[in-house]
């Protein structure tokens, strides 16, 4: 019996004096662990900034592409309206021509009457000649009526013969004119059709692209919406690999430079331009890691061509000094 609780003792002791070490196993297996945690969220970042970055420039290409169709459609509208105008003109014209002609025609047709009456009563009558003149004279004075009388009617009738002549020209000239205008009008219509179809695609064009945007839009926030969680879970991650091994710093800080060293939370860059510094919106303008507009780069004393051609120190730099310790959040949209 005695043996026995001997025996017993000295297994205690064993047990006890394997206590630390097996606590130090524990505990590196629990840092190896939590180290392994960190390296696959380390990688599982990269990956989801990339995604992020992809699909932030999807969104802005088929925004540019949607701005493009918009644009474009509008001068199409603009370009038919004005179209529109210009038929209505011309068919305003067509329609003066065309009553112009009508008079023109109705005063030809009696002057050419009267003419023709003219003819008649002349072949009727006789053209009159000089020896008859003179041999019907009876005086002198006579004659000189006689004479004065023919020559009257020889101006009246060559007068009636040139207006008649006239007045023809004046309605070949005015039907030439209407037909012009009947053509430029019907010309102007053609085109317009032709405008109209064309804008019908664009617009249908432009409803595509439209959507096509909305989805890239919806595709990236998403894929914000999951960095921005994960960010959370990684840096509690962190924090704890961090306490275990009795390091100090912040645990953020840390995850935020596994996407880069930016100047404003990560979270707002990811989201403005996916992390590119050399990104820009063909849209707005805008550019950079930190779309900035080229205005905005400027007057922060900018001084390359555009943010997105600057190195990365300018625009950590001038990103601070607009975030100004989150005082100037408002300037990024993402922020909001």
């Amino acid at each position: 019996m005695v043996r026995s609780v001997r025996f017993a003792v000295v297994l205690a002791v064993l047990a006890l004096a394997a206590l630390p070490a097996l606590t130090v196993s524990a505990r590196a297996e629990s840092i190896g662990s939590l180290q392994g945690q960190v390296a696959n969220a380390r990688t599982q970042a990269r990956q989801l900034a990339s995604t992020v970055q992809l699909r932030t420039a999807e969104f802005h290409a088929a925004e540019a592409d949607a701005a493009a169709a918009a644009s474009r459609l509008a001068a199409l509208e603009a370009e038919l309206a004005t179209g529109r105008a210009k038929v209505a003109r011309l068919q305003q014209r067509v329609a003066v021509a065309t009553a112009r002609l009508r008079v023109a025609q109705a005063r030809f047709n009696r002057e050419q009457n009267r003419l023709a009456g003219r003819l008649v009563a002349i072949y009727k009558s006789g053209t009159p000649d000089v020896t008859s003149l003179l041999l019907n004279a009876t005086s002198f004075s006579d004659l000189l009526t006689r004479e004065t009388y023919l020559q009257r009617i020889n101006q009246a009738d060559n007068a009636l013969i040139h207006h008649v002549q006239d007045l023809r020209n004046r309605v070949r000239a005015a039907l030439a004119q209407v037909q012009t205008l009947r053509q430029a009008a019907q010309t102007e219509v053609d085109r317009l059709a032709g405008a109209r179809a064309q804008a019908a695609q664009v617009r249908a064009a432009a409803i595509s692209k439209t959507a096509a945007a909305r989805r890239a839009q919806a595709a990236a926030q998403s894929s914000l919406s999951d960095l921005r969680s994960r960010i959370a879970g990684w840096t509690a991650q962190v924090a704890r690999l961090q306490a275990a091994m009795g390091q100090s710093g912040s645990a953020g800080q840390t995850v935020q430079q596994w996407f880069g060293d930016f100047s404003i939370p990560t979270s707002i860059v990811m989201c403005e331009s996916g992390g590119n510094y050399h990104a820009i919106n063909p849209s707005s303008g805008a550019g950079g890691a930190y779309q900035m507009l080229p205005s905005t780069y400027k007057g922060l004393g900018g001084q390359f061509a555009s943010p997105n051609v600057a190195p990365k120190w300018e625009q950590d730099k001038l990103a601070a000094k607009l975030w100004a310790g989150g005082n100037g959040a408002g300037n990024w949209a993402c922020a909001k």
